[in-house]
This record gives structure tokens, sequence and C-alpha cells, in this order.
């Protein structure tokens, strides 16, 4: 098994697994949680983040990102010149780096505001278990050529449903306790 058919293999497992967690949670139609402690909430998690990346604050975040970014593209064309291709190579591999950490410190103030306030909201509700709507992932699929077989593969983005029909949809009052519309 070649390693593109290993990685599709693996993927459609991941989706098996999820559509039975899906059916297994529709079994009850109202959706309470296995011990029965309250219904299931869902929040539309693309919602959110959309609501969240058009606020202002997080316009500041990606403002200072951007500046970050061009002062490390800055950096790399003072410090490339004269360098070898292996030297420049590893240099912008480095700032990269730089550039992811900087990244992930600006999102995640904005990850654990929107954690909190959906666990918040989800126990003010009375929920046991909330789910997001859908999951966003990327797959892989095979790139075939006109004789059909594969000759590669190519990453494209995909969406699963998680919650079907019923559940509660705690995305308003979650937005509402952003302050983010």
């Amino acid at each position: 098994m070649s390693k593109s058919q290993t990685k599709l293999l693996g993927l459609l497992v991941v989706i098996i697994a999820a559509v039975a967690v899906v059916v297994s949670l529709i079994g009850d139609k109202s959706l309470r949680a296995a011990n029965g402690a309250g219904p299931v909430g869902f929040v539309y998690s693309s919602r959110i983040i959309a609501a969240v990346e058009g606020s202002s604050e997080y316009t500041k975040a990606q403002k200072d990102y951007e500046g970050f970014a061009q002062k490390l593209q800055k950096e790399y064309e003072s410090q490339a010149e004269g360098l070898d291709e292996e030297s420049k190579r590893k240099k912008l591999l480095e700032l990269e780096m730089k550039l992811a950490e900087k990244q992930i410190e600006l999102n995640k103030p904005f990850q654990d505001r929107i954690q909190t306030t959906i666990e918040e909201v989800g126990k003010s509700e009375g929920c046991s278990i909330v789910l997001s709507q859908r999951v966003e992932f990327e797959a892989l699929v095979p790139i075939r050529d006109k004789s059909e077989s594969i000759v590669g593969t190519q990453s494209v983005p995909m969406s699963i449903p998680i919650v079907v029909t019923g559940g509660k949809d705690l995305t308003d009052p979650v937005l509402k306790k952003l302050g983010v519309k």
C-alpha cells in the first residue's frame, strides 16, 4: 500500500468514526447526554470565529502580526545579502518559526476567550456537553492522471456535520457574551 493510500485509508477511518459518533448521538431525539445529566448543546464555530475575527480587538492583533511580519521580512533581506543558499534557507526557516510563534501568541487570547465563553454559556444553559456543529479539516484526496491512476494527493478543505438534528444551539448566547456580532 502506498503512502498516499495509507493516508487516504486513515482519513476514511476518521470519517467513519465521526459518522458513528453522530449516529449514536441521533439515537435519542432530544440528544441527551449519555448519563442523562442535561441536553447536548452545540455552537456554529465558524460563525463565532468569523465574528471574533471581525472585532476591533482582532483587527488590532492582525495589524500587530502584519507589522511583525514586515519587520522579519526586512531583517531577512538585510541578513540574507551575501549568504549562500543553504544559509538563506536556514535563516528563512528561523524567521518563519518566529512568525508562527507570534501568530500563536496573538491568537491564544482569542481562542482561550472563545473556549471559556462556550464553557460558561453551556453551563448556564444546563448543557452537559457542547459540540461544534461542524468539524472543518483538510483532507488528502487522490490526484489521478488521464488513465485514472493515482499520481499523488492534494489537500482539500472538508466539513463534516457533527450535530445533524436536535440539541440546543448556543451560538447566539456565546456571541452575545463575547460582545461580537
